[in-house]
């Protein structure tokens, strides 16, 4: 019995534990079963539990995927680890996409980020990254988000952007550029 697979492929996992069908529950090697299958896209962990007199439960906690990297027209699931997934498909097209030439190496972290900072993720069409170490962050209203490379004034940004985008007054305004030092400046 497999149990926690969302994203990852289970006909593969399937697959790669043919081999042990016919091995008795005693004496089968857990560490064997956890090698099969440990390297596949998503797996971050595996816990196995002898049911006896004849069942084994594999228990697969999944990496979290939390964008799309999109290099040239490539497109590769990025997991909150880091880790690159190659394996992308359709049911992915709702994560926020992820520009520029490491991203993502920086998004993981930057992701974090945000989720600590209470920004609501679910609001970003896209993300962009430049070298010096700046992000720029599209929301689905067609708003922009120019932060700073300094991650202090990046945390005072998200806050200061947090505490007026939804007020009337704010409302008309669809670029919020925080890259100057103590100005916002809004289009």
């Amino acid at each position: 019995e497999i149990d926690g697979i969302k994203n990852g492929n289970f006909d593969e996992i399937q697959e790669r534990l043919k081999i042990f069908n016919e091995e008795n529950i005693i004496t089968i090697d857990q560490k064997k079963i956890i090698k099969a299958i440990a390297d596949l896209d998503f797996v971050r962990d595996i816990k196995i539990k002898k049911i006896y007199p004849n069942k084994i439960k594999i228990m697969i906690d999944e990496h979290n995927p939390i964008g799309v990297f999109v290099d040239n027209k490539n497109k590769y699931v990025l997991v909150e680890n880091g880790k690159i997934i190659e394996n992308y498909k359709e049911e992915f097209k709702s994560l926020p996409s992820v520009y520029g030439q490491n991203a993502n190496k920086n998004f993981p972290q930057f992701y974090k980020f945000l989720q600590d900072s209470d920004f609501d993720i679910n609001t970003v069409d896209y993300f962009k990254y430049f070298e010096s170490d700046r992000w720029d962050i599209f929301l689905k209203n067609e708003k922009l988000i120019k932060l700073p490379s300094d991650y202090d004034r990046r945390e005072e940004s998200i806050k200061k952007f947090l505490s007026v985008h939804k007020k009337e007054k704010f409302q008309r305004f669809k670029v919020f550029d925080f890259r100057v030092k103590n100005q916002l400046i809004m289009k």
